[in-house]
């Protein structure tokens, strides 16, 4: 998949000049699904936190374009609500047998073109989709 940006250590979205922590500094808030123009919008809003720091941007959404397939996993009923804002890892998904859960590519592995980009949040919740491309958009 083409992207305008990279994720490392499974929490970090980095777009020059920024590096964000969408564990730590950013909130969940929604998603965006249009079937007709297939595309996929995921949004964080900047937390409220003290330790977030000064200068942390506002908001991030990131599109994914020409999105072949997309999958919801469901969240944990038995963890608070609020555990759905909190991105637990920013990896791939894959059906194979040794696989378990969200995996995360080392900096020198080129992923299976068939792994499906994942997001796992801290509910147990995870969007896992195929797309041709991604898009960072990030806010001031």
């Amino acid at each position: 998949m083409r992207c305008d940006f990279e994720i490392t250590q499974g929490i970090y979205l980095v777009q020059s000049p920024h590096k964000l922590d969408l564990h730590n500094n950013f909130d969940f808030i929604g998603l965006d699904y249009s079937v007709e123009h297939r595309t996929l919008q995921l949004r964080w809003r900047r937390s409220c936190g003290e330790w977030v720091a000064s200068g942390t941007p506002a908001s991030v959404t990131i599109e994914f374009r020409e999105v072949s397939e997309f999958r919801f996993q469901p969240r944990d009923s038995t963890l608070p609500v609020t555990e759905d804002a909190c991105v637990s890892s920013f990896g791939y998904s894959t059906d194979e047998d040794w696989a378990d859960g969200v995996i995360i590519a080392e900096p020198s592995q080129t992923p299976d073109p068939k792994w499906l980009t994942a997001v796992d949040f801290m509910s147990g919740a995870v969007i896992a989709l195929q797309a041709t491309s991604a898009h960072a958009r990030i806010v001031a």
